[in-house]
């Protein structure tokens, strides 16, 4: 299964590509993204003048010679990040080939994370329990593909806005979350107003697909909503379409609106597009990987 929906081809697609972070809470562990902290790497940052305490094995007698005071070298330090996936297993997901592409972009970035040398931790849950995984370095891209894949298909009957946050470990460096976003967006906004102060560098990845976005129904057609099985009756006109076209519109340019406020990225993947195409690319020029 692990094999099926992500073979090596699309690992070896992914590159070199690192995660870009401005945030400045790194791990405590050595990993390949500079700090703004100094530490003891061998990049040569700057000077200080010596405080009594100081470490005299880095203290520069040239400098000493010259100006007869001490100042010690500072070196930047290079760290890990810590990298979170959250991904939405509501019903919802679980319809149009969503699930499948949510799980690959949770795979990607895990793996683009652990070649770089960052904690990858990545949580969901069903009804009966929690699902969640951690690990650090490239040796575990393996075992992220095989957990990952063999989460079942999405049923959970809690809204994901409603637990999301407890779902989230503490002192993450870049939070991913992976969601088609359809909840309320009162309830979205209630859930961005206290993600800032979990992590500081939040990217909502919104998963869209074709049927969704222009529905191929015709004539008189009852909808169920997989969520909270309540249903309706719909003679499929153009205006009918074009109805729920803007109002589709209008949900998602609210959500974009909400994340702006609480400074939280959002990114629009397409099924379409394909899994490759949008973390090289897409997330490329959106400055979230490089």
């Amino acid at each position: 299964m692990s094999s099926e929906l992500f073979p090596d081809r699309l690992t070896k697609r992914l590159g070199a590509l690192s995660i870009v972070s401005s945030s400045k809470r790194l791990g405590h562990q050595k990993g390949l993204h500079r700090s703004h902290k100094t530490g003891s790497s061998l990049d040569f940052s700057d000077f200080r003048e010596y405080y009594p305490g100081d470490d005299l094995r880095h203290i520069d007698w040239n400098v000493y010679a010259r100006t007869e005071k001490p100042f010690i070298k500072q070196f930047l330090d290079e760290q890990e990040m810590r990298i979170h996936i959250l991904l939405d297993p509501t019903k919802s997901m679980g319809i149009d080939g969503k699930w499948d592409y949510a799980r690959q972009l949770a795979i990607a970035l895990g793996h683009i994370a652990l070649k770089s040398g960052d904690t990858v931790s990545f949580s969901t849950w069903t009804d009966e329990r929690d699902h969640f995984y951690r690990k650090k370095g490239a040796a575990h891209r393996a075992s992220l593909t095989k957990f990952i894949s063999s989460l079942e298909i999405p049923a959970s009957t809690e809204l994901f806005t409603d637990r999301a946050l407890a779902a989230i470990p503490k002192a993450v460096t870049v939070l991913f979350i992976i969601t088609d976003g359809l909840e309320e967006t009162d309830k979205w906004a209630s859930l961005f107003r206290r993600l800032p102060g979990i992590c500081r560098d939040v990217r909502i990845i919104t998963i869209h697909s074709k049927p969704e976005e222009l529905p191929d129904y015709e004539g008189d057609v009852r909808f169920v909503d997989i969520e909270s099985g309540s249903g309706i009756e719909v003679t499929m006109t153009k205006r009918a379409v074009q109805a729920y076209l803007d109002k589709k519109a209008a949900h998602e340019a609210r959500l974009s609106t909400l994340a702006g406020k609480y400074g939280i990225r959002l990114l629009r993947a397409d099924l379409a597009l394909g899994v490759v195409e949008t973390v090289t690319k897409k997330m490329r020029h959106a400055g979230w990987l490089r």
